[in-house]
């Protein structure tokens, strides 16, 4: 049967329109290359043809033309280029191999140390140890350092095509303050902002060194690993189940995720916990983790393996974003980017269970973990989305409405060892009322009816509340971005979000005394709401982009001044008990190892807000940790001593370092 075609041709949906000329695209990607026409500068616009007078306005248009106009020139451009990178690669190679022999403990005779000095690879020389052997000059010895600085820059120009860092470098340990907002103006458009979509993940999984392709962690590391992740990542990342957890069973890429979180915690023990050895194994454990990843997403297919590469992405994201931060920022993005369709392909809503048809209580126990395991987990990256947005002003990937999972089971229920445990606490809590649906339980908090009873909402873990006071902060996050474009402000809309906060405070605010790592957690993220709602982040409103936390403290040190409305009485009051559960908390957490380490960023932007208050002279600025009103001097050293303490972490280090900038600012040092 012949089908018959229409005459005319339907035109395509284009939903993506450019705000300045209207025109209208299919793809998002072709609006943002189209909106950067915009703003260029002529010289940016103006790309020349290297054999012709012929100018382009972008990069392909250009190769286009070459590959049409000059073939001949442009395939010998092709491969001397293409040669001159062969060359640079094989002697970084080899410079690294000479930088890394013996790292791993392996013995390395003096003849094959003595092949391996870089003079040798550069000049030739012989690889005997004879004392005549041809000795590099001081140019040759600056040849191999330009050789490996352009290899680098090639490298980071690769990798980070995109504006992803500007107007932050990030440098060594330290943050380059020379791009702040006294130097230059921000640009305040989306249009400099790529995505990390197009880092190829070939060049993720080449960045490693070849020696480290078939590395795995001994079982000492393995053993030890785990209990530092169950003992300080779990508290935050509450997914996977410790007394059912076998680490033999696991699949290995989860395993080393899992390792490279841990080792921020703790020393290497086959290295006599020498220190320092935790921080270098972690980002071992890192590159290696995100070299198996790759290959293991064409395997996909089961639930089961689907979940755990989620789980991997979401570990080394977070490893890669807020510890070691940087430049390996850009590969937290991509592998952000990967996990998303990978957490809707495992199920956003619950997988159907066999525990109706077992009478076996065991295998009943067990079917609940698989189930709350994968639930918490989406709850997860529904946070690490919602924080990306809250941080870097990222547009958020996953919606609260595409979750269709329950709210996660009490926290006694999860942490029971046992199935007997397990079934005497759920029999003893007396709760027969069916779990309510996570965006059920978020429509019920927005409910603008006063007579709402939330006390129908069935028990359920505070893991839970900070999903929804974190869609809370990205509502007023969207409220502040609309107001600004539009210059409109809808006080109904935050009077809203206010009384939804209010409602969910008793969910997230403990009775009890005991600080607890969870609790820390759920009342950071509160609080921090609450401060989202009274101050509009000016680096959001300004329309600013960022890649990195590196970036986001630059520009929270840099815009720190913008608070100037701080100054009025109602405001400071309105804002000052979110501020000083901060400084509390700060000023009372001396150990800070099962802290989240965004709890961390939390707590340096509520004291840049208490800086402000001190520097403008607000009575009881700083008065609950005992600071005297206008001492800036005092503020200072005390923001010094209890970030100290974070200082092992490099979150914690970049914070030292934007302090320092706070001091010459304000004429302390």
């Amino acid at each position: 049967m012949s089908i018959p075609h229409s005459s005319k041709r339907e035109p395509a949906y284009q939903p993506f329109q450019c705000l300045i000329c209207q025109s209208r695209f299919t793809r998002h990607e072709n609006l943002k290359r189209h909106a950067a026409l915009h703003s260029r500068s002529q010289e940016e616009a103006s790309l020349p043809c290297d054999f012709c007078q012929a100018s382009f306005s972008r990069p392909d248009l250009r190769h286009r033309h070459m590959k049409r106009k000059h073939p001949d020139q442009d395939s010998e451009q092709r491969r001397a280029t293409k040669g001159s990178r062969r060359r640079q690669s094989k002697t970084i190679s080899e410079i690294d191999r000479w930088r890394s022999f013996g790292e791993n403990g392996h013995s390395v005779s003096p003849s094959e140390r003595q092949d391996l000095r870089p003079q040798n690879i550069l000049v030739g020389a012989s690889s005997s140890a004879d004392e005549n052997a041809v000795q590099p000059s001081s140019r040759d010895l600056a040849t191999i350092d330009g050789i490996v600085q352009d290899a680098t820059d090639l490298e980071r120009s690769l990798l980070l095509e995109t504006s992803l860092f500007n107007p932050t470098e990030f440098t060594g340990d330290r943050l380059n303050m020379t791009n702040s907002s006294q130097s230059a103006p921000y640009d305040t458009s989306l249009n400099s902002f790529s995505f990390p979509e197009n880092i190829p993940d070939g060049l993720l999984l080449n960045a490693l060194e070849p020696s480290q392709n078939d590395w795995y962690p001994s079982n000492l590391q393995i053993t030890r690993g785990c209990d530092l992740f169950f003992t300080h990542i779990s508290p935050f990342l509450p997914f996977l189940h410790q007394p059912t957890f076998n680490a033999t069973l696991a699949a290995p890429h989860l395993i080393i995720s899992m390792l490279s979180l841990a080792y921020q915690y703790g020393e290497d023990p086959d290295y006599g916990d020498r220190l320092g050895s935790g921080v270098n194994l972690s980002t071992r454990c890192f590159h290696q983790a995100r070299a198996l990843l790759p290959s293991d997403e064409g395997n996909m297919g089961g639930f089961s393996h689907n979940l755990t590469l989620v789980q991997s992405y979401l570990l080394l994201q977070i490893c890669a974003m807020m510890y070691l931060c940087g430049q390996d920022s850009a590969y937290g993005l991509k592998m952000h980017s990967n996990m998303i369709p990978l957490a809707r392909a495992s199920g956003m809503q619950p997988v159907s269970s066999t525990s109706s048809t077992t009478e076996d209580l065991d295998s009943l126990w067990r079917e609940f973990i698989k189930s709350e395991s994968h639930k918490r987990t989406l709850f997860a990256v529904h946070q690490v989305d919602t924080l990306w947005y809250q941080f870097l002003s990222i547009p958020r990937s996953i919606s609260h409405l595409e979750i269709k999972h329950d709210l996660p089971c009490p926290e006694s229920h999860w942490a029971a060892s046992t199935s007997a445990e397990w079934a005497h606490r759920r029999l003893i809590a007396g709760n027969t009322s069916p779990p309510m649906q996570y965006a059920n339980a978020v429509r019920l908090f927005l409910s603008p009816s006063s007579n709402t009873n939330l006390s129908s909402i069935p028990a359920f873990d505070p893991y839970g509340a900070i999903n929804i006071a974190q869609f809370l902060i990205s509502s007023a996050r969207e409220i502040s971005g609309w107001s600004t474009m539009t210059g409109m402000l809808s006080m109904e809309r935050f009077e809203a979000l206010r009384s939804s906060l209010a409602a969910l405070r008793p969910f997230l605010h403990s009775q009890s005394d005991e600080p607890t790592p969870t609790r820390n957690t759920c009342e950071a993220t509160w609080e921090t709401a609450m401060i989202e709602l009274q101050i509009w982040s000016p680096s959001h409103t300004g329309g600013i982009v960022e890649g990195s936390i590196n970036a986001v403290l630059n520009q929270a040190t840099s815009l720190a001044p913008s608070y100037e409305f701080l100054s009025d009485p109602s405001t400071a009051n309105a804002i000052q008990p979110h501020v000083d559960w901060f400084l509390h908390y700060l000023d009372t957490t001396v150990n800070p190892d099962t802290e989240a380490p965004w709890i961390a960023v939390y707590a340096y932007k509520a004291f840049l807000i208490a800086w402000q208050l001190i520097r403008g002279g607000v009575p009881g600025a700083m008065q609950v940790v005992g600071v005297h009103d206008s001492d800036t001097e005092e503020g200072l050293r005390w923001a010094r001593k209890v970030f100290q303490r974070r200082q092992r972490w490099e979150i914690g280090r970049l914070i030292m370092f934007c302090l320092d900038q706070l001091g010459k600012q304000a004429g302390l040092q």
